[in-house]
């Protein structure tokens, strides 16, 4: 008697099928992705995290040395010297690597605000300086006389556009990774 060559349940080699293999393939893609936009959000995350820390370690450098010279110092790096306040000043991780820059800070004695501290935050780009440039161009070209001098200041447009700026241009971490706006920590008076 001839063995039994049809297939039963148990002993059938079973060959993978393109819709099966699509649907691997489908949801190892998605898995991928989804680690991928995790861990992106994790980095951002952890880089706005070192800023606000930095931040306060340069807020206490700031603190000490107005107790020291009873005013606030007119740049960061004056931290340095003569007296290390903070013992070395940190850059903005947000801004280009091979370009290792330093937080912007704004002093302003005269205003509501004593001081900001400024990281351009994940979009990179400085959204305060955008918006002084835009009020000098707009308050030159609506000047009555329009005599092309630019008669306003850096600290005048400043005045101006801290307001509109802590409102519109503050760091927003539920906008997702690349949200517009920047990193801010300021002293009221």
């Amino acid at each position: 008697m001839l063995p039994n060559l049809t297939k039963s349940g148990n002993d059938a080699k079973r060959a993978i099928t393109l819709f099966e293999m699509m649907i691997v393939l489908t949801l190892t893609l998605i898995l991928s992705l989804i680690f991928v936009y995790s861990s992106k959000f994790i980095i951002v995350r952890t880089k706005v995290e070192r800023v606000k820390e930095e931040h306060r370690a340069l807020s206490r450098a700031l603190q000490n040395y107005r107790m020291d010279y009873n005013d606030y110092p007119m740049q960061l790096s004056r931290l340095n010297a003569p007296t290390a306040y903070i013992s070395s000043l940190p850059g903005d991780p947000f801004t280009k690597q091979s370009n290792i820059k330093h937080y912007a800070y704004y002093h302003q004695p005269s205003g509501e605000y004593e001081y900001f501290i400024i990281s351009v935050g994940p979009d990179g780009d400085s959204d305060l300086d955008i918006l002084i440039q835009k009020y000098m161009l707009l308050a030159s070209s609506s000047d009555e006389n329009n005599d092309g001098t630019g008669d306003y200041s850096r600290e005048e447009a400043l005045d101006y556009v801290l307001p509109i700026y802590l409102i519109n241009k503050t760091y927003d971490p539920t906008n997702g990774i690349i949200s517009d706006g920047d990193v801010i920590t300021f002293s009221h008076k």
